[in-house]
C-alpha cells in the first residue's frame, strides 16, 4: 500500500489534472496506517522509530494528496468545468457534488453561463459542437484523439471536452 499511495501522490503533483484514484483508496490508506500503529511492538525501540517514521511520512503524503486534489476539484468547480467522475474516490465524489450544489445556491444559477446550464442539463455523455476557431488535434476525456478542426467543422465531442471548448468560445453546441 505504501507503493501505492507513493505513485498517487507523485503523480497528483506533477499533473496538472486529476488522476485516477480507486474508489475505496482512502479506506484502504485509514486501514494501512491502523495496522502500522497496531504492529507497535514496546520491546523494540528501533523498529517503533522506524515505524513512527513511516507513518509520519505516509501521513503526510496522504494529506498533501488530499490538499492538492482538494484544489484541482475546487478550481474546476470555480471554472465551471466538469470533472471525470471516474478519477475521484468515494469520499471525493461526495465532495464534489456537495461543493458544487452549495457554490449553486450560494451563488444562484446566474454564476454558470446559460451555454454550460443547458450542457449540465443534457444526459448525453457526447455532445455535437460546431467550431468556430481552427484547433489543433486533442485529447479526449475518453483518451481519444479528436481533430484537427478547422472552422465550421462539426464534431462530437466527449461532454467535458465540448463543454471546455464552449466555455472557451471555441465551438458552439448545435441544437437538432
Amino acid at each position: 500500500m505504501y507503493e501505492k499511495i507513493y505513485s498517487a501522490w507523485e503523480k497528483e503533483q506533477k499533473e496538472e489534472t486529476l488522476q485516477r484514484l480507486e474508489d475505496s483508496f482512502y479506506v484502504e490508506a485509514k486501514k494501512f496506517l491502523a495496522a502500522l500503529i497496531a504492529d507497535k511492538n514496546e520491546s523494540e525501540p528501533l523498529l517503533n522509530k522506524l515505524v513512527k517514521k513511516e507513518y509520519n511520512n505516509i501521513s503526510f503524503m496522504l494529506n498533501d494528496l488530499m490538499n492538492i486534489r482538494l484544489d484541482k476539484i475546487l478550481r474546476s468547480i470555480r471554472i465551471g468545468k466538469e470533472l471525470n467522475k471516474e478519477k475521484l474516490s468515494h469520499e471525493e465524489k461526495i465532495l464534489y457534488e456537495r461543493f458544487k450544489n452549495d457554490l449553486l445556491q450560494l451563488f444562484g444559477e446566474k454564476s454558470i453561463p446559460p451555454e454550460v446550464k443547458e450542457i449540465e442539463d443534457k444526459n448525453e455523455s457526447f455532445l455535437l459542437i460546431r467550431f468556430l476557431r481552427p484547433l489543433p488535434a486533442i485529447v479526449g476525456s475518453d483518451m481519444k484523439i479528436y481533430g484537427p478542426f478547422q472552422v465550421e467543422d462539426m464534431a462530437t465531442l466527449p461532454k467535458e471536452n465540448a463543454k471546455a471548448l464552449i466555455l472557451k468560445k471555441a465551438a458552439k453546441l448545435v441544437h437538432f
